[in-house]
């Protein structure tokens, strides 16, 4: 072809020569695609090129336009799914997504219709779908407010249960509950307190003890999981079994399941501290994060975290209250000893 060819392509705006050739502007100092909505330049000022290596090697730099640096054919897709894989990524690091935004090389209003022609929303708008989604996810999993705020890109629980009800129509507290109706559970009354055990299909998700006269509607959908839970503990709060065998259903960190997986090792009776557990997954210096998941342990004595205690054997850290943590623990040692009742 020849560049009356080119040039009536160009000024046609023809984007079926998209990727067939490159024009650049010699006033601007920039190449485009044939299919650029920019204005026409003069003739004179248009050189021709085959590829977009040439016209670069020519000193001419990418339309932030129709960004003929891009490798699709429709840079208006193409940017929308970039800037939507940007918020799938970034959703929680807001500084860092308004400058990778940025740097697509398009307008923030460009951006916002060319998103909004191809998703429906705004960036903003999906952005925040996307925070809930994820707020949803870990709330379901019993985590803190405060750690889920931080988790999508919220300094403070205020602020995130603002934006939660805002956009999921409940505060994060009514959200959990609401959940917690929807799960299968069962509650069993023990010397140290009331325990709710909730099960999914491939076994327990979650054990932790509950105020006295908290109630919900006792599910048979994992009967099986959840009455086997409740036999084992009460072997156990007689003193009749040291070691649980049930199917846990746990979500975590790489992290977090490794010392888990640790705290299920210490044997029944005895304790072990922060630093020693923290030995004993192969990360000496991770005292500290080892409390953090302990805290986090979703299924509380079946993953024995009331075994853990401080360096100098001081009780610390129970997410059942430390009277429930010594509690268990001379439970443990009495029925080592014979001495139970």
């Amino acid at each position: 072809m020849d560049e009356q060819t080119y040039w009536r392509a160009v000024t046609s705006g023809d984007a079926q020569y998209d990727g067939v050739f490159y024009y650049g502007v010699r006033t601007t100092g920039v190449y485009c695609r044939p299919s650029c909505p920019s204005r026409t330049p003069r003739r004179e000022n248009v050189r021709f090129f085959p590829s977009r290596e040439a016209a670069e090697q020519a000193g001419f730099r990418p339309c932030k336009r129709c960004r003929p640096d891009l490798l699709s054919f429709a840079p208006a897709e193409e940017l929308a799914t970039r800037a939507r894989d940007l918020m799938e990524r970034d959703f929680a690091q807001p500084a860092r997504l308004r400058e990778e935004l940025g740097a697509l090389g398009v307008s923030r209003r460009h951006l916002t219709a060319l998103f909004e022609a191809q998703y429906g929303l705004s960036p903003e708008e999906y952005t925040a779908q996307v925070r809930v989604r994820r707020a949803s996810e870990l709330l379901s999993q019993g985590q803190r407010v405060t750690d889920v705020a931080l988790a999508v890109g919220l300094e403070t629980p205020s602020a995130f249960t603002v934006f939660f009800k805002k956009h999921a129509g409940l505060t994060p507290s009514e959200y959990r509950a609401q959940q917690s109706l929807l799960r299968p559970c069962r509650f069993v009354d023990t010397p140290a307190g009331r325990l709710r055990i909730e099960a999914d299909e491939a076994g327990l998700t979650s054990l932790r003890f509950v105020e006295d006269g908290e109630d919900a509607p006792e599910s048979a959908a994992q009967d099986a999981f959840l009455s086997e839970a409740a036999a084992q503990l009460e072997e156990y709060f007689a003193g009749r079994r040291q070691c649980f065998s049930l199917p846990l259903s746990l979500k975590g960190s790489p992290f977090q399941m490794r010392v888990w997986e640790a705290l299920q090792a210490i044997p029944y009776g005895e304790k072990r501290s922060y630093g020693e557990v923290a030995a004993a997954i192969g990360n000496p210096g991770a005292a500290r994060a080892v409390g953090m998941a302990n805290n986090r342990n979703p299924i509380l004595i079946v993953i024995p975290c009331h075994r853990v205690v401080g360096k100098d054997g001081r009780l610390v850290g129970y997410a059942g209250g430390i009277e429930r943590k010594q509690q268990l623990l001379s439970l443990e040692e009495a029925a080592r000893k014979g001495s139970l009742f």
